[in-house]
């Protein structure tokens, strides 16, 4: 095995082992449907938490760059 083999199969191993900390509903044997719709749950709480964190950059960064506009004689 390659080096880059090596290191894409570590970055493979590392992934699933992030998603599988972050989203486990515990139950393999669950049925599909349930575990998808955990999943699906999961995802847009996921997507909310990332809204929000990207709102509060925007503000920020329209804030800046009001600032810089008015210290620049805009």
């Amino acid at each position: 095995m390659t080096g880059a083999d090596m290191d894409e199969e570590a970055l493979a191993t590392r992934r699933r082992l992030y998603m599988e900390r972050d989203f486990d509903p515990g139950h393999s044997s669950m049925p599909f449907d349930m575990r998808l719709t955990l999943a699906a749950e999961y995802a847009a709480y996921q997507l909310g938490q990332i809204n929000r964190k990207l709102e509060r950059l925007i503000e920020v960064a329209q804030l800046i760059g009001q600032q810089n506009y008015s210290k620049n004689g805009g």
